[in-house]
């Protein structure tokens, strides 16, 4: 049986016994600075308990270990495939690993490598969106490592932000570039994927995704040297298509949207999809006057105009 199929037959049991909730969402288009933002209302996970608000009783019970047997999709050599509980798009993935790890540490080949036999294999071949809320400040909702995955639906670029990376001239496998047209910190680098589709190794490619995400780390803090001076601990959102790899480091967690309403944002934000839990906070996003991209840049770190950039643009 393919791992798409045990998915499929997971996911169809662990909705009927009620171990999994699907909430019904509605979404809204808006555009900024050449991204087509989706902004997804689910109501129902406003229910939904958050780190802050129940971080004792959280650090006592750790979903993941172990994970719900009924949310179990595969078991491999250092981690497990397990399915998100509150899902608001059918089949969302967790890989997390079998021992506890801290979400403040950094991905490792390990990781990346179970994370891409995953992307390749657990949609039948549609594009998917992996992404790692690193850190305090970086929306992650859970303490124990655990990196999150998402098929990629529709006809334009998926995820929204990719409208820009292709609009980078002649890109280079590795090389490290930033966009123009997002105000705030961040480095991007695409994938090579001859590399990685010739490979017959699995430790081969977690060796190469390992590399290129500790690049790419490496160019975070270098840029962030330049252009902002951070006085404690660095998170940062990671975002990881069939294509690319991107990294933006983050300041806070909670954006301000005005009229006191308030929102957290995490990889999705960046990647161009932001999820309302509230009436309001959809109202506020959705408001003209409200520039998205304005609302990540408070959560990021924005560009130092008198800094001499260094990555290519």
């Amino acid at each position: 049986m393919t791992l798409a199929s045990v998915i499929q037959q997971t996911y169809d049991a662990a909705l009927q016994s009620h171990d999994l909730l699907f909430f019904e969402a509605t979404q809204t288009p808006k555009e900024s600075n050449g991204v087509k933002f989706e902004v997804t209302f689910a109501p129902s996970l406003a229910q939904k308990p958050t780190l802050n608000e129940d971080r004792e009783k959280k650090a006592k019970v750790n979903p993941f270990l172990p994970p719900n047997p009924a949310l179990k999709v595969k078991d491999l050599e250092e981690h497990s495939i397990i399915l998100n509980k509150f899902c608001v798009v059918p089949h969302h993935l967790i890989v997390i690993t079998k021992e506890y790890k801290s979400q403040s540490q950094p991905l490792f080949p390990e990781d990346l490598g179970a994370v891409w036999q995953c992307m390749t294999m657990a949609f039948g071949g549609s594009p998917v969106l992996a992404f790692y809320n690193c850190g305090p400040f970086s929306g992650a909702s859970q303490p124990h490592k655990h990196v999150q995955l998402i098929p990629l639906r529709g006809n334009a670029p998926q995820p929204p932000i990719k409208a820009l990376y292709n609009t980078i001239p002649d890109r280079k496998a590795g090389q490290i570039y930033v966009l123009n047209q997002l105000p705030f910190v961040h480095v991007i680098t695409p994938l090579d994927r001859n590399f990685i589709d010739s490979s017959t190794s699995a430790e081969e490619v977690g060796d190469y995704l390992g590399q290129m995400f500790f690049g790419l780390l490496d160019a975070m803090f270098h840029q962030l040297r330049k252009h902002a001076q951070p006085s404690r601990e660095i998170s940062y959102n990671f975002i990881m298509t069939n294509d690319f790899m991107m990294m933006i480091p983050r300041s806070r967690e909670i954006a301000s949207l005005g009229s006191g309403a308030q929102i957290s944002i995490n990889s999705l934000g960046f990647a161009g999809m932001i999820l309302a839990k509230t009436q309001e906070e959809l109202a506020a996003l959705t408001d003209e006057q409200v520039d998205l991209m304005e609302v990540l840049t408070q959560v990021a770190f924005p560009w130092n105009l008198d800094a001499e950039p260094d990555a290519e643009q």
